[in-house]
């Protein structure tokens, strides 16, 4: 409704050649795009070749209300306590470029996401020797199987569980661990193993600083529960446990009532134990050796990164695709993909600024700069654009041409007439965030 609204204010109908619209005609344009999203995507995705690396994870999107098709309780990434949510699923290749956003309802497990993905990637490219990168857990048995049955090859990590097991079992040992990746074969598999100093670092110091604020509490509390006779000792000892185990330090520190007093155990070794895997990890794959070195598996994983960047630019930084108020299914999925097609657009504007040393909210920021302006009566249709602006918009739009190529951005703009439309540059632009009130 505020961008119904917005379109009353701004020069988005004149310039897109469209009449009056309402709410309704933009929840129509939601369903169509959620009717039509394979088709758009497909188009917009590069053929996919042999060797070809796709990267997929998933997020939360919690939902604004109580009532929606898709929403629902489930595991929550957002902190977003008492809020139902939806699950996001995001596609991209190699280097992060977003190819498929699919919503799910919110109590989906990663898993099946990850499964609906393998079935899309077959469907529209129907490649062979590929390889999925996922999460850890996302990928587990019945993943692996679903990736051996497209012909894909699969690259993922291990959960902490997992390579205790393995410890155990003796197909790896502690000492292959170290900041450079190792690697070791069973079958077709391959476990590349690292140990991270700054992770391992970071995660001890947690640990030291966590069991340190639980022990000045439990300081606290005895010598309140010495000081009043009526404070209840019981409820101190909930109040540790609840915190141990919070913390997850239950494993190695155990704590009983004395008398009115809680003490604690600490248990050296397994709490050395439990820090053997400080900042260790282990990435498995089918790849075979010859398609990529140990590096090469182990770089695959990390490029993981790019599509959790991707997820913070939807979410929390320039398109915001949370929190959602739409109610029917497919509105919130017409939704998604105007995010996705959004995103596209912001990395291909950060791509074009970076030369200038500027960042896509620094380069958003100087475009409100560039309007039309209108001569006359805005029934004639006479826009046009300045002859000129100030440095920052003619560096900013000097470096959008340079980079996309000659005549993109027009330097002197005649007025235009209902045979010539206004530049390609002002179509393609967000009018709502680019044109200001009051200068249609």
């Amino acid at each position: 409704m505020a961008a119904a609204r917005a379109s009353e204010d701004h020069a988005v109908r004149a310039v897109l050649e469209v009449g009056a619209f309402d709410e309704d005609d933009l929840y129509a344009a939601l369903e169509y795009l959620a009717a039509h999203q394979r088709q758009i995507e497909t188009a917009l995705a590069p053929k996919a070749t042999k060797g070809t690396v796709f990267l997929y994870d998933v997020a939360s999107v919690y939902f604004a209300g109580e009532d929606n098709e898709l929403a629902a309780f489930g595991y929550n990434r957002d902190g977003k306590r008492g809020k139902k949510q939806m699950v996001a699923g995001l596609l991209t290749d190699g280097v992060g470029e977003p190819l498929s956003i699919q919503l799910y309802a919110g109590n989906t497990s990663d898993p099946p996401t990850f499964l609906d993905a393998v079935a899309q990637l077959k469907v529209r490219f129907g490649t062979e020797e590929i390889a999925v990168v996922g999460d850890r857990g996302m990928i587990k048995a019945l993943g692996q199987a679903a990736v051996g049955e497209a012909n894909f090859r699969y690259v993922t990590a291990l959960t902490d569980p997992q390579v205790r097991k393995l410890l155990q079992a003796g197909v790896l040992q502690l000492d292959l661990f170290d900041d450079q990746p190792a690697e070791v074969q069973v079958g077709n598999q391959r476990y590349v193993l690292r140990r991270n100093p700054q992770t391992q670092a970071r995660e001890r110091a947690r640990r030291a600083d966590q069991w340190a604020r639980v022990r000045k509490w439990l300081k606290a509390r005895n010598a309140a529960v010495a000081k009043e006779p009526r404070c209840d000792p019981a409820s101190s000892l909930r109040g540790a446990q609840t915190r141990l185990q919070k913390y997850r330090l239950s494993g190695w520190v155990s704590v009983r009532l004395e008398g009115r007093k809680v003490v604690w155990t600490e248990d050296a070794p397994a709490r050395a134990e439990e820090a053997q895997l400080d900042g260790c990890y282990v990435v498995v794959s089918d790849l075979p050796v010859a398609a990529a070195d140990t590096q090469a598996v182990h770089d695959r994983y990390l490029d993981l990164t790019r599509v959790e960047r991707d997820f913070r630019t939807l979410k929390t930084g320039l398109l915001e695709i949370r929190p959602v108020f739409l109610r029917k299914a497919d509105r919130p999925r017409g939704h998604a993909l105007v995010s996705l097609l959004a995103l596209k657009l912001a990395r291909a504007l950060e791509q074009r600024v970076a030369p200038l040393g500027l960042t896509v909210d620094d380069a958003v920021e100087r475009l409100k700069g560039v309007r039309l302006v209108c001569l006359g009566e805005a029934a004639l249709g006479l826009w046009r654009l300045a002859d000129r602006y100030p440095a920052a918009q003619s560096e900013m739009l000097g470096g959008v041409a340079q980079a996309a190529g000659p005549g993109v951005v027009p330097r002197k703009s005649q007025p235009p007439t209902p045979e010539q439309p206004p530049s390609r540059l002002l179509q393609s632009m967000s009018y709502g965030s680019f044109i200001s009130r009051g200068n249609q």
